[in-house]
């Protein structure tokens, strides 16, 4: 069956905030076996959703309509489908009981705007909302489906997955594998896996996100990506470097220049990593580079701060101070300024110790000033990474 999505809001539409509520509707319904061919974003406007539902209908079996359910003068995704479909609104008498009950036990007044939460289509089949307000509806005519929730994300998947029980659709019949990857280029993955059916990438500042909507497929492309696949599933970097350093029973810490202390704040953004995250010396100017790290002056002098010699002594210094099992660092020119011929912007120096050994690697990124410390970060965590899967 085809499924489309409507998401309605001002605040979508204008580009001042972000949708997800497609995406988790996206994957709760391709795993029961649907496909979406449709995903659209209209303003709280009465007219526009109304045209949105009569074209959508006309190329989707079930469509999905966020948004618009609440108390406001602006929600009016209700009368809007009440046009589109040619029904009548009506207030469904178990849930006016409900929300009259909690507004009286709160002491709140239960105003004429509260009650419209309670509103749904003559002909539709009631959908509780578990964790809110605003009762959703399941709407069925001529062999079409319409599924009305609110926008709240926490409210609507739990009702959204409700409805598709009530269709006969509550088993996960498929779903996409997902390997991420960081180490080989866009393209380079792209080559990879062409030749396979059902794959699409993804690429970020944290690499290249390979999806996979077969597992026979995921099966032969595993060993293709091999050791340059981190995760398989939405787990970050920072908690894989975690998760081995707490089984190798290793300690970690980094000397940050570029990237500002990005490094350790990601490793600590995993609860317990107390455990084995010891700390990081932010040095960005030269003065703390030298006198806290010590690198020497006539280091700077003769190879700059961006250099590979700059980022050995980086190491040594914090793994001195530390006495970590592994330790980080990176020195490098986020932009978008700063560069020159011999040095351009998005030039980094990354390096780890692990035990006696230093290894200093040479990256060019150029991208957004964030973003490249976004990647930055990511390429030395994955160095931890792969000296970790290496320890012995």
């Amino acid at each position: 069956m085809k499924v489309g999505i409507l998401i309605t809001g001002t605040e979508f539409a204008t580009g001042t905030k972000q949708d997800t509520n497609s995406v988790m509707f996206a994957k709760l319904a391709f795993e029961r076996g649907f496909d979406v061919v449709f995903i659209h974003i209209c303003k709280d406007d009465e007219t526009e959703i109304r045209h949105s539902v009569l074209f959508a209908i006309n190329i989707c079996d079930v469509l999905i309509v966020s948004g618009g359910l609440g108390p406001t003068f602006d929600d009016v995704t209700r009368e809007a489908l009440a046009s589109a479909l040619n029904d009548k609104l009506v207030y469904d008498e178990a849930w006016f009981k409900y929300l009259e009950n909690d507004y009286k036990a709160r002491n709140v007044e239960f105003t004429q705007m509260r009650k419209r939460m309670s509103q749904r289509l003559l002909k539709s089949k009631p959908l509780a909302n578990k964790q809110g307000k605003a009762l959703g509806f399941l709407y069925e005519k001529e062999g079409k489906f319409v599924i009305a929730l609110p926008g709240i994300p926490q409210e609507s998947k739990s009702m959204l997955i409700d409805a598709f029980d009530i269709l006969g659709f509550n088993k996960k019949l498929r779903e996409v594998v997902l390997f991420r990857v960081f180490g080989l280029k866009e393209s380079d993955v792209s080559n990879l896996v062409k030749d396979y059916k059902g794959v699409f990438i993804n690429v970020s500042a944290c690499g290249v996100d390979v999806y996979i909507q077969d597992n026979n497929e995921a099966a032969k492309i595993k060993p293709i990506l091999s050791k340059y696949i981190y995760a398989q599933n939405m787990t970050e970097m920072e908690e894989v470097v975690g998760n081995l350093l707490r089984e190798k029973k290793l300690t970690i810490a980094a000397a940050e220049s570029s990237t500002g202390g990005l490094i350790v704040s990601r490793l600590v953004n995993v609860a317990g990593s107390s455990a084995y995250c010891l700390g990081s010396i932010v040095s960005y100017s030269n003065e703390v580079k030298m006198n806290i790290l010590g690198v020497k002056k006539q280091t700077l002098d003769l190879f700059g701060a961006v250099s590979e010699q700059t980022a050995k002594e980086m190491l040594l210094g914090a793994k001195r101070l530390t006495n970590a099992d592994i330790v980080l660092c990176d020195t490098g020119i986020a932009g978008p300024s700063g560069g020159s011929i011999n040095k351009p912007v998005g030039l980094h120096y990354i390096g780890i110790t692990v035990k006696d050994s230093i290894k200093v690697y040479k990256e060019i990124y150029q991208a957004e000033r964030n973003y490249t410390r976004i990647y930055i970060s990511q390429y030395a965590l994955n160095l931890a990474r792969l000296a970790l899967l290496e320890y012995d």
